[in-house]
């Protein structure tokens, strides 16, 4: 199956779900809260996605990341001076702990769904109905331990009415336009999810200083 992409003219529907997507990601980021710190370790497809599909959904992807991990307000693009979380796993939370930076963790996305799919029109000759998707899932580990700190999901798709050829550059503006809501709906499930586990974390208890007791004085 040749692969298709869309026209430059993207669907209202699509339109309008990332304008207002986008929207409700502003505010619920506003003003910020915990800040966190996202390293990239890999982008990985499931191995029944064809490749073509991967081809152009991976760099897209990658490249949307980039640009959350680098200018989300709860996201810090830089940890400068931080120690080496391998040979010196205490002094790399102290350093966290001192730059009030709630959580590090290296970032793991599965890419579950890439497709593009064409279907000729039957009362149209020429034309076809093409749907494109895209799904992935996020998985952060913590750093230095390397145990789950969180997952976050995100998806887009298409459906239109296309001719016998489109450009690859239309093709690249398609999935462009559904890695940034996929990666944007990815992001805002895993900052809830690690808002929600922060809320649910039981406070420490501050022990109460012990006092010292005057001994009685000895009867006369």
């Amino acid at each position: 199956m040749a692969a298709i992409c869309l026209p430059r003219r993207l669907s209202a529907a699509l339109m309008l779900a990332a304008l207002c997507f986008a929207g409700s990601s502003a505010r619920a980021a506003d003003p910020p809260k915990e800040q966190y710190y996202f390293q990239l370790a890999a982008i990985t497809p499931k191995p029944e996605l064809k490749p073509e599909a991967v081809k152009g959904a991976a760099p897209r992807v990658q490249a949307e990341l980039k640009k959350a991990f680098e200018h989300h307000p709860q996201i810090v693009a830089k940890l400068e001076g931080a120690p080496d979380p391998k040979s010196d796993p205490d002094g790399y939370r102290s350093y966290l702990g001192k730059a009030h930076i709630a959580g590090a963790f290296n970032v793991t996305v599965e890419l579950t769904d890439a497709s593009e799919t064409a279907t000729p029109i039957a009362d149209k000759p020429g034309a076809q109905r093409l749907e494109v998707r895209l799904a992935l899932r996020m998985l952060g580990a913590h750093i230095p331990d390397d145990t789950l700190g969180f997952t976050g999901r995100g998806k887009a798709s298409v459906k239109q009415e296309i001719g016998a050829k489109v450009s690859d550059r239309e093709r690249q503006e398609t999935w462009d336009q559904l890695a940034e809501l996929a990666v944007s709906q990815a992001m805002k499930t895993a900052l809830e999810e690690l808002t929600l586990a922060a809320k649910l974390k039981p406070k420490s208890k501050l022990k109460p200083k012990p006092t010292s007791k005057v001994a009685p004085s000895p009867a006369h």
